[in-house]
């Protein structure tokens, strides 16, 4: 397989009207390879020769993720089987970092990767824009090998440091035994996290089941929310956790980790995992700090 970059070409520009508005989606693909998803005041880039990793996501101008010149390997969002202790560290390049075929159809932008040789996987990532700030994602794993694998999907956004995280937690302890845990506090059944724009002397990791199926991230006025399917705590794959909040002592990032169900896959057979991006400006009248109910009420009603 092989990617051969575009110049600036729109495959796909469209205009949705809903409740008597008017919302454009588009794809693009520039001069550089990128791919660049438009939603309304969002947008996403993806760089298929850096593992298809979404490189940037932007409402209103602001940028969510962190770049290269935080942390050169852990930057944007990228995709991993999970459990970790599969292949231990680093990322399997061929999955994370090596790079896609890509292409774009319809409404849709679709990257796939080689075949790993030692998870035993190939994956195929398809992005497109939805409705109102809205970016649907798909994770899709083949199992190449000739026998049965057990894996779970597993999402990993980087964020700039100095937001509050939150979501609303289950019933397991939070963090794991290797990492001490990032300082959560659980107000009415929902987890906060504000990071100090200091980073910690260790790294620090905070595993969770939620109760709900998203984690939300405010900083500078927006909100980032990333809306997936809960899965019980028996079918999280094993020594990981619905949710990970990661805080690095290396440099300024945060990580958003969600986690899908751990699974058989049969040999030549496929799993597919649908999670959903979204931004929004957060109302004026609603205060961003920790335990403010009326933040989770607006949240809930964004993932609805």
């Amino acid at each position: 397989m092989k990617f051969i970059p575009a110049v600036s070409l729109l495959f796909c520009s469209a205009l949705l009207s809903l409740s008597g508005r008017t919302y454009h989606r588009k794809i693009a693909v520039m001069n550089d390879g990128e791919y660049v998803l438009r939603s309304g005041k969002l947008t996403m880039e993806v760089n298929p020769l850096a593992g298809a990793r979404i490189v940037s996501l932007k409402f209103e101008g602001y940028e969510f993720l962190t770049g290269r010149d935080i942390m050169e390997g852990n930057y944007g969002s990228t995709f991993w089987p999970s459990p970790q202790s599969s292949w231990g560290w680093p990322p399997p390049p061929v999955l994370d970092s090596d790079p896609y075929t890509a292409s774009a159809g319809g409404d849709t932008a679709t990257f796939v990767s080689w075949k790993d040789s030692g998870t035993g996987l190939q994956v195929v990532k398809k992005f497109f824009p939805a409705e109102m700030g809205r970016m649907n994602l798909s994770y899709t794993m083949l199992n190449v090998t000739d026998s049965v694998l057990n894996v779970a999907p597993w999402e990993i956004t980087r964020v700039h440091i100095g937001g509050l995280l939150f979501f609303p937690i289950g019933i397991n302890p939070l963090g794991r035994k290797s990492f001490d845990p990032a300082p959560v506090k659980v107000v009415d059944g929902v987890a906060w996290y504000r990071d100090p724009m200091k980073r910690p002397e260790k790294n620090l990791l905070t595993t969770a089941d939620v109760t709900e199926g998203w984690v939300a991230y405010a900083i500078h006025g927006k909100i980032f929310v990333k809306k997936f399917h809960n899965v019980p705590m028996d079918s999280v794959a094993p020594g990981e956790g619905e949710i990970a909040v990661y805080v690095s002592k290396e440099a300024d990032y945060l990580e958003l980790e969600i986690q899908g169900e751990y699974q058989p896959i049969d040999p030549g057979a496929r799993t597919a995992w649908k999670v959903q991006w979204i931004a929004r400006n957060i109302p004026k009248n609603i205060s961003v700090h920790t335990g403010n109910g009326d933040l989770v009420k607006y949240v809930r009603k964004l993932v609805r």
